[in-house]
């Protein structure tokens, strides 16, 4: 079994009991509620989606091969490309190459 992880951004409702935390979860205040490595359970999961939690960094088994992994990074850039797609200006053009670079580590 592989040992391998990687960070994944869920929606409470998505994440299932026994995930655990990969970063801290904030209210819409800046507060902290739940700290890092906290271990998720339904009650946990329930709260979150209560107060309107959109979204959750969760660590899970990596059990992607190196194949796969080359072929999630090419249809990321497709879709920042398509995104992205026709001329622009230089702020856009920032823009794109921090969320590609975004898009592209989280896939990683």
């Amino acid at each position: 079994m592989s040992s391998k992880q990687r960070i994944m951004c869920l929606a409470p409702g998505r994440a299932a009991p026994g995930m655990v935390l990969a970063k801290p979860v904030h209210d819409r205040e800046g507060a902290v509620l739940l700290t890092a490595e906290t271990a998720l359970d339904s009650a946990v999961l329930e709260r979150l989606i209560r107060r309107g939690i959109e979204a959750i960094s969760v660590r899970v088994p990596d059990l992607r091969d190196e194949e796969t992994i080359a072929r999630e990074l090419l249809d990321v850039r497709a879709r920042i490309d398509v995104i992205f797609r026709g001329p622009g200006s230089a702020a856009r053009s920032r823009l794109r190459d921090a969320v590609l670079d975004y898009r592209l580590e989280n896939a990683r």
